[in-house]
């Protein structure tokens, strides 16, 4: 609702609002008295407690006391938000400045942006009391005030109690409660506030004892009957009213006003009608007349016609511009939080002084008589700050950090712990909020309004000091605007370690009193204000401005808490048990405990948000030494007298397993992880000061617990590491199974079965070999175990793998000193293997569930197949016939083969392909050595000699492709020594020349490798070059024998003759080959010569 009221000379529009934070539930209804009624005559209702609900009994009351302290811990979430906090009495004094002459007397206080104004009664509080009694400011006072002003004080005081003033406010009294129906409304007593926020769930701290809320003594407690948030033009104001509204009928609102007819309205008095009604949104006043306390008659005047009432015409553009004047020079001159100021005027005079009584009081002047604001407003302070930090829609870090540091300095610690210590766990709370996300801290976030500038929290004084005293000289022609230097505080920024370490700094100060100290008299505690510069100062950021950018904060969405379980986490807030309310019996639960709780579970977190934040940088020393002091503080807490159980102990001990193992895999860097184990910060130390006396305390004993394992106290080799962490996984493991621990302990077996193995790779004698795979063989059984139970088959092929690599080893270790066959203890081993690798790829079923390790399984199960197949035949078993040993070695080493894995994109795909080709040429050799003893005309010859043929063409393809020219050339002669045998053997002369023409083909197959050789494609060694000669003379001697058997009479076929001069072409052209050439010479002719031949050969096959 707005209401516009016309200035009489310019007609200007005045702007008010008025949003209602508490009230009675609705207005009293009125019923209008009866002509002649007498006044004097108390009604029947009179002063009865049926009718306090509306709020009467407080009408003949106007002392107040220091009421804008007890508006503020009222309504803390107004704190900030308005600029001024009074007594509407107070507002209105200060808007009749320019209308009443006499003096004015208030107390000002300043928190965060917003003033506290308060009334101060000379005469009550320095006049009339005993002389101990605000000993300091009376001094003062006697210093530097006229003594008139005291007279005048002391000759209202007493006017308000003569016989006359008395008697008028108990007419007005009977008036109101003659005017009131009475309603049969039961939920009268109940409570109308505005609308407020839901808090956040938070711990519950302390609240400040009443006593020490508010300068006054806790009997002059006064609640009013509405409290209002007024805005008048651009002001906002909490205000405290106890001014009753009335209603019925076709005026639902009105306002009640006793005069007597014999006296006009004064201009006062009509401001006064006036600025009650804008403070409560009443539209209407009823005035009614009476003489000498007989009712006469009622007039009913709307609110915006007030200002132009007869004998009482007033501006509201005046009474505006005051309000902006005064309350911009309050704004810009009373700075400093935690200091007292005095706005005083004299009666008559044209100036408002305000004096900084905290900077003009000595400390001597307070040895004999505490400043009795200072408690009230570090208390303040506190509770604004705790409203602030627990509302949903009002988080603003840097604010409240402002707060609490200012309250820290003026509490005295030893009189005020739990609050101290609330503060700095509050404190340390910005930095680290208590619903971290150890593994997701996100606190490197910025909070803060787009126009916001920055301050220095620990602002010195630039210049000249400030003046203690400040004047406004009053004009109504031309009233003064000051401008407000406030700037929002900044916001609390950092890296995730910095915020760490402030949040621990917070925390550890409970236990440093000398740092917590008194405020001072002439210390000011800094408040964020730029320097007095105009060529640099900007308009002032709007309110309503600000209250938006703030919505639109607390729209943001709050960061979920990731449900990884492998990460240091706290527990869900539905699992922690709740902390007690502090109001509520707290059974044998004292504050310190309570607090000592909060500010351990604080130190829980922050270390679990460090010791995270180094795992993940890589820096495993350090976040090891960070859980190890996380472990000691959950082991003090678990043994207060409550705990929140805020901590996973299980995952306590998997971080601390993961540690061990990383800093295994990153063994280069042990050095440094050894030094960041012992690289203590000074709140470590700190800290475990503190915690070997809450140790001692409560008779925590490490070795007796769950989490012993955790402390690492040197770093000295890599199975110290690695058994570490298995002892830290078991142990996580009894007290709570899940996937995420077991298949981490499965992975550290491995790594300890895995480092014996490779250690057992480096020993050279059997027995040091067999002992360490001992150690190795419990490991990989128990890892077997363990990922067979969670159904993680790629590790469980894994370890079957690192099995059956063991069992290779225990076979190698078996090895005879001078090689023979094999012994039975290497034939078990091996068999053993065997069936590990098997399982291994049984487990994984085909290659795209993990080929990795699939490509692994199948290498070193071809590699063991292959190595005892080659031993094998080299020494065959004894135990075997000739025949029965060749075909196990045949088995044994197609077996291999069938493992060889031969797709281009394998990266072991040339090893395969040699290790086919070795396969391929022994199996060839073994059928080769078998054909001599199988008789010609045996059934099974031909089989063999295909089988034969088959294995050595395939080696030689093999040995080609490969690159291995030796070898392949070698593979080549063996093709060839068995088609020239297989010639030699034969009677029948046709057959002979196939077998003698298929080895002339062979020995051309040949060119192709060498005209590699000569393009420098291939190498072979200097010791191996002699192989081309064996072969160009291998040649000749084929070219002669078909020469020889083509000139056979009978010939053997119609092309004998043919065939004969073709061979002699041929043989004439070996002749172009010279003994004296060297290598590289006789290599080229060599192919120039087998180029010729082939060639030969063509033309005669086409012609023919």
């Amino acid at each position: 609702m707005e209401k516009k009221d016309g200035d009489p000379a310019d007609n200007e529009q005045i702007k008010s609002t008025a949003i209602v934070k508490y009230s009675l539930p609705k207005p009293a209804q009125f019923v209008k008295l009866q002509c002649n009624t007498d006044l004097n005559l108390p009604p029947a209702n009179w002063l009865s407690s049926s009718a306090d609900s509306y709020g009467l009994q407080h009408v003949s009351s106007h002392s107040k006391g220091f009421s804008s302290f007890r508006m503020a811990h009222m309504f803390p979430d107004c704190v900030g938000e308005v600029d001024v906090v009074s007594d509407a009495e107070n507002i209105k004094k200060l808007l009749k400045i320019p209308y009443d002459k006499g003096h004015i007397s208030m107390m000002v206080h300043r928190i965060e942006n917003t003033l506290l104004i308060d009334d101060f009664d000379i005469y009550k509080h320095l006049l009339k009391t005993a002389e101990t009694e605000w000993e300091w400011l009376r001094k003062f006072f006697f210093e530097n005030i006229n003594r008139a002003t005291c007279e005048e004080d002391k000759n209202l005081y007493l006017k308000s109690r003569t016989r006359e003033a008395l008697k008028e406010k108990s007419l007005v009294s009977k008036f109101l409660y003659y005017s009131l129906v009475e309603s049969d409304n039961k939920d009268g007593n109940n409570l109308v506030e505005g609308n407020s926020t839901d808090p956040l769930q938070h711990p519950l701290l302390p609240e400040p004892s009443p006593s020490t809320e508010c300068p006054d003594p806790p009997t002059s407690d006064h609640k009013y009957t509405r409290n209002v948030v007024w805005t008048f033009e651009d002001i906002d104001m909490l205000i405290g009213t106890d001014m009753p509204i009335f209603g019925g009928g076709t005026h639902p609102c009105i306002s009640l006003r006793l005069r007597d007819m014999n006296k006009p309205i004064s201009v006062l008095t009509g401001i006064d009608y006036w600025l009650d009604n804008l403070m409560s949104n009443v539209p209407e006043v009823v005035m009614c007349y009476h003489l000498n306390g007989i009712v006469q008659k009622y007039e009913l005047i709307k609110t915006e016609d007030l200002p132009r009432l007869d004998n009482s015409k007033f501006s509201p553009k005046l009474i505006r511009d005051v309000a902006q004047s005064i309350l911009s020079f309050l704004k810009s001159n009373a700075t400093k939080a935690g200091h007292t100021y005095w706005l005083f005027k004299g009666k008559d005079e044209e100036v408002i002084k305000l004096y900084d009584l905290t900077s003009l009081c000595s400390e001597k002047d307070f040895e004999n008589g505490h400043n009795p604001f200072t408690i009230p407003v570090a208390m303040l302070l506190y509770r604004v700050a705790r409203n602030m930090k627990h509302s949903a829609d009002r988080r603003q870090p840097g604010t409240i950090r402002m707060l609490l540091k200012n309250c820290l300095k003026l509490l005295p610690e030893e009189k005020y712990p739990e609050i101290v210590t609330s503060s700095l766990y509050m404190l340390s709370d910005l930095y680290v909020p208590a619903n971290t996300n150890p593994e997701c801290p996100e606190l490197d976030e910025v909070d803060q309004d787009d126009n916001e500038s920055f301050y220095d929290d620990d602002m010195s004084e630039n210049g000249e000091k400030d003046e203690a005293l400040k004047v406004l000289v009053l004009n109504n022609s031309s009233l003064e605007k000051f401008k407000n230097y406030y700037k929002p505080p900044p916001p609390i920024i950092g890296s995730v370690e910095e915020r760490c370490l402030q949040a621990e700094t917070n925390r550890d100060n409970k236990r440093e009193e000398e740092e917590i100290r008194m405020a001072k008299t002439l210390e000011p505690i800094p408040m964020p204000y730029q320097s007095l510069n105009p060529e640099k100062t900007n308009s002032e950021p709007t309110r309503k401005g600000k209250k938006r950018d703030r919505k639109k904060k607390a729209d943001k969405c709050q960061p979920d808490v990731a449900t990884n379980k492998t990460a240091l986490l706290l527990k869900n807030k539905n699992e922690a048990q709740p902390l007690p309310t502090w109001r509520e019996p707290l059974h044998d639960i004292s504050w310190k405990d309570h607090l000592k709780t909060l500010l351990y579970e604080k130190a829980v977190l922050v270390y679990a948000i460090l010791s995270e934040f180094h795992f993940v940088k890589g820096n495993y020393g350090t976040s090891l030494r960070t859980i190890g002091l996380l472990a000691r503080c959950q082991l003090v807490m678990n043994k207060l007298q409550y705990t929140s159980n805020a901590l996973r102990e299980n995952c306590l001990l998997g971080r601390a397993g993961d540690c061990c193992i990383m800093m295994v895999q990153t063994w280069s860097r042990s050095e440094e992880y050894a030094a960041q184990l012992h690289s203590y910060l000074d709140e470590d130390f700190k800290m475990m000061e503190q915690l070997e006396q809450d140790e001692q305390l409560y008779h925590v004993d490490i070795g007796a617990s769950h989490v012993k394992c955790v402390f690492v106290y040197d770093i000295r080799t890599i199975e110290q590491m690695l058994l570490k962490a298995i002892e830290c996984y078991e142990v996580a493991l009894k007290l709570s199974e899940t996937d995420s621990i077991l298949r981490r302990l499965g992975n550290s077996l491995n790594e300890v079965a895995s480092y014996y193995l490779n250690m057992a790779k480096t020993l050279k004698t059997g027995v040091d070999i067999i002992e360490t795979c001992k150690k190795a063989e419990p490991y990989l059984m128990r890892g077997v175990e363990i990922f067979e139970k969670v159904k993680d088959d790629p590790n469980t092929a894994l370890l079957h793998t690192n099995m059956g690599h063991m069992h290779r080893l225990l076979a190698h270790a078996h090895t005879p000193e001078e090689r023979g066959e094999l012994t039975p203890q290497e034939k078990l081993h091996y068999n053993k293997a065997f069936i590990n690798y098997k399982k291994a790829l049984q487990v994984l079923g085909d290659r795209k569930h993990c080929p990795g390790i699939w490509d692994a399984v199948k290498w070193e199960l071809s590699t063991a197949l292959f190595n005892m197949g080659s031993i094998m035949h080299e020494h065959p078993p004894s135990y075997l016939s000739k025949s029965e040993a060749e075909k196990e070695v045949i088995e044994t080493l197609q077996k291999a083969l069938q493992y060889c894995d031969f797709e281009e994109n394998n990266p072991k795909f040339p090893l395969y392909q040699y290790r086919a080709a070795v396969i391929h040429y022994r199996i060839g050799s073994l059928y080769h050595s078998h054909i001599w003893l199988t008789p010609n005309d045996s059934s099974n010859r031909k089989n063999i000699i295909q089988l034969a043929k088959i294995n050595y063409e395939k080696a030689a393809k093999l040995y080609f492709q490969s690159s291995d020219a030796i070898n392949y050339f070698t593979a080549q002669m063996q093709r060839f020594a068995l088609s020239e045998y297989l010639s030699e053997t034969t009677s029948i002369l046709n057959t002979k020349i196939k077998h003698l023409q298929h080895c002339l083909e062979i020995v051309l197959e040949l060119n192709e490798m060498i005209l590699l050789l000569i393009e420098k494609k291939v190498d072979v060694s200097e010791e191996n070059e002699k192989s081309e000669d064996e072969s160009e003379e291998r040649k000749n001697h084929i070219l002669k024998t078909l020469v020889k058997i083509c000139l056979t009479k009978p010939p053997p076929n119609k092309d004998c003759s043919k065939l004969a001069e073709l061979y002699k072409n041929c043989y004439k052209r070996s002749f172009e080959l010279k003994d004296d050439l060297d290598y590289k010479s006789l290599l080229r002719k060599l192919g120039s010569v087998l180029k010729d031949i082939e060639d030969l050969i063509d033309s005669f096959n086409n012609n023919s």
